[in-house]
């Protein structure tokens, strides 16, 4: 696995969608560090890729997953190489693209609902994010929506244009799809064709335009979000400091 800025993905054993969140230019000049990095579940690990995230400086493990989830897809106890792991789920219910329901209303209205349901889950992410000396990890099930409105946070609160945040969210639907072959056989066991299978795994790009423009009308932005969900002004500049280390 290497952690570097042009090549955002790290291939890790059978995890999918494993990317950091660095080398992205802001309005100011800088660009993001890898310091953050995105995934999909990691309940396909072994050891050796415990060890190997371990090596690369990852001191934590943020599961965004419901316990539903988190009980059906164990991932390996971190601590066995020295990472902590946090719980903090968006969603009490299973929020994984295999159990959507076949009336699913748009990316857009889930998203909505992920920043209403998910305060306490994003304010538990940003505030480990700032008592952490090294790499972050988060995730959860496909790594692209709940952790795609976290990564999309992340990114608008470093000044990341908001064409560049869009294109990272919809670089998931490539990554997955290795996962295709395993979830779409779930799906049409719920009713759930495979041409409305492949729409639950896809990661559209109006669907992330849509959401920041709900941010920017009701928050004034990605940092007026995170403010009125109970962090600091000291927690969102540490955190920003973070993501330029």
């Amino acid at each position: 696995m290497t952690l570097t800025i042009t090549n955002r993905e790290l291939r890790l054993e059978v995890a999918h969608n494993v990317r950091h969140i660095g080398g992205y230019r802001t309005a100011d000049g800088r660009s993001t560090s890898d310091t953050v990095i995105r995934s999909a579940g990691l309940h396909r690990l072994t050891a050796t890729g415990l060890g190997t995230l371990a090596d690369h400086g990852v001191d934590v493990i943020v599961d965004l997953r419901s316990q539903v989830e988190r009980e059906r897809d164990v991932t390996p106890d971190p601590a066995t190489a020295g990472i902590r792991h946090v719980f903090a789920p968006v969603f009490e219910e299973d929020h994984s693209p295999v159990a959507m329901d076949a009336e699913f209303p748009g990316y857009y209205v889930v998203y909505q609902r992920m920043l209403e349901s998910g305060h306490n889950a994003y304010r538990t992410l940003f505030e480990t994010i700032e008592n952490t000396d090294g790499r972050v990890l988060f995730h959860c099930s496909a790594g692209k929506d709940r952790t795609g409105i976290g990564a999309a946070l992340m990114l608008g609160l470093a000044g990341v244009e908001e064409r560049v945040i869009v294109e990272d969210y919809a670089v998931s639907y490539d990554l997955l799809a290795p996962l295709l072959d395993e979830w779409l056989p779930k799906m049409a066991e719920r009713g759930i064709d495979e041409q409305r299978g492949k729409q639950l795994m896809g990661s559209p790009p109006d669907a992330m335009e849509n959401t920041l423009a709900h941010i920017q009308r009701l928050y004034g932005g990605p940092a007026g979000y995170l403010e009125s969900i109970g962090l600091s002004t000291g927690t969102l500049s540490a955190v920003k400091a973070w993501l330029f280390a």
